[in-house]
């Protein structure tokens, strides 16, 4: 078995890439009771247009998650996930812009779990009845995030910072889009997508790696996969500036929620000659220095009791754009915006902050791998924003110099931003 040496953190994740191209990772933890297993495809709803050799293929919005739906069936009139909680195994999948993945979280019967896992998800049994069956169910859910006030509030962050970016749409689509999706739409996107080649699947927590590797060895030698070389993603360049710089939306909600996001142009990076991970921990330990719990700008807010909750930080690395985004709760939203634009106004990091957060990322990622469901989402990260695992982080967090956080704090202060409230009705 190949191992990856996680320096720094004494750890070794098993890696292999199997024949047909389905990539495993494996991290076992004896001090632990139960295992975690995520199966994924690197298909999300971002994708939305793809030319298949010659042939261009448009999907309609929310394929992704209307495929993760259907999955669940089975030929036999079941739900799989029915199955695997009558031998005490929790099973559930999830749908983002880049990723679908399938779970499953138990204490044993892991052959059986780790099998169902791999054949619910590669032996499909799509129908036109089910598609038809299943609109009406995620037209429900779609319901529900159109009522939920996170989900309205980042719909329009998405809408105001982005022109073509898929983002501006649905995960799940609109009802739309989910009415008039067929199943020559499920097939062409499985068919192109669930391909051992596209997918990964890490395993962590308590069980044995080589007979992990032995399960998943065997139940793939058994199936048949077309190649998919031929197939590119279609994605449309997106705009520098924001879309709007300003707008408020009436909820159904108490207190305000305001965000304020910003849009970089990632070429204005490139001058510092540094890898897209250094870049990125960079930002991350300028942002929590900012904005985390312990930084001054909280400490004046919550003193002040301007905020009910927050502020909370993220970004997006995009292939054109940088997006960071500041949320939070409010009744005071022009003192608290005042106080948020003038702090990135002056972006700034200090020597002793910065070697402070460095060493807690690294205090972080050191007890991330006490926790099955964290390490495991931090390798799928890895996967899907640098397509491989990093090996050398702690090295890389070790040796970040406070001259370059310098540089990247004022690399970060632009007046390309958009402001969204969510307001209460009554205002």
């Amino acid at each position: 078995m190949n191992k990856i040496t996680l320096k720094g953190f004494n750890e070794e994740i098993i890696h292999e890439v199997l024949n047909n191209g389905l990539e495993v990772f494996l991290l076992p933890n004896n001090k632990v009771l139960n295992y975690y297993a995520t199966f994924c495809t690197k298909f999300g709803s971002s994708v939305e247009k793809y030319k298949l050799g010659n042939k261009t293929v448009t999907l309609p919005h929310g394929v992704a998650h209307f495929l993760e739906h259907l999955t669940f069936h089975m030929e036999d009139g079941s739900d799989a996930s029915l199955k695997f909680a009558s031998y005490g195994v929790k099973s559930n999948a999830y749908t983002s812009y880049k990723v679908t993945c399938y779970e499953v979280f138990g204490f044993d019967h892991f052959n059986e779990a780790l099998n169902d896992l791999l054949d619910m998800v590669q032996i499909p049994y799509y129908t036109e009845e089910l598609v038809e069956n299943e609109k009406g169910i995620i037209c429900e859910e779609v319901k529900m995030y159109e009522d939920s006030p996170g989900s309205i509030l980042s719909r329009n962050i998405n809408t105001s910072l982005f022109k073509n970016e898929p983002r501006i749409h649905l995960v799940t689509g609109e009802c739309e889009d989910v009415n008039n999706t067929t199943l020559e739409d499920i097939m062409n996107a499985y068919n192109t997508f669930y391909n051992p080649a596209n997918m990964f699947i890490i395993i962590t927590g308590n069980f044995n790696p080589t007979e992990a590797l032995a399960i998943i060895e065997k139940n793939q030698s058994k199936k048949d996969f077309k190649s998919i070389d031929n197939v590119k993603v279609i994605e449309q360049k997106e705009p520098v500036t924001v879309v709007n710089k300003y707008k408020e939306v009436d909820a159904n909600i108490k207190i305000d929620k305001v965000a304020v996001s910003l849009k970089l142009d990632k070429k204005k990076f490139q001058s510092l000659n540094i890898s897209k991970v250094e870049l990125n921990n960079y930002i991350s330990i300028i942002l929590n220095s900012l904005f985390g719990r312990t930084s001054i700008f909280k400490d004046i807010l919550v003193r002040g009791n301007i905020i009910t909750d927050g502020p909370s930080y993220g970004k997006s690395n995009l292939k054109d754009v940088i997006t960071i985004t500041i949320t939070a709760e409010t009744p005071y939203k022009e003192e608290y915006l005042k106080l948020l634009n003038e702090t990135l106004d002056n972006i700034d990091i200090s020597e002793e902050d910065f070697n402070r957060k460095r060493k807690c990322m690294i205090s972080s990622a050191i007890q991330s791998f006490d926790d099955i469901e964290e390490v495991n989402y931090l390798i799928m990260l890895d996967i899907l924003e640098f397509d491989h695992l990093i090996a050398d982080d702690y090295d890389i967090i070790n040796n970040l110099k406070y001259e370059t956080a310098k540089k990247i704090a004022k690399l970060l202060r632009t007046n390309n931003r958009s402001t969204v409230i969510l307001k209460t009705k009554e205002n």
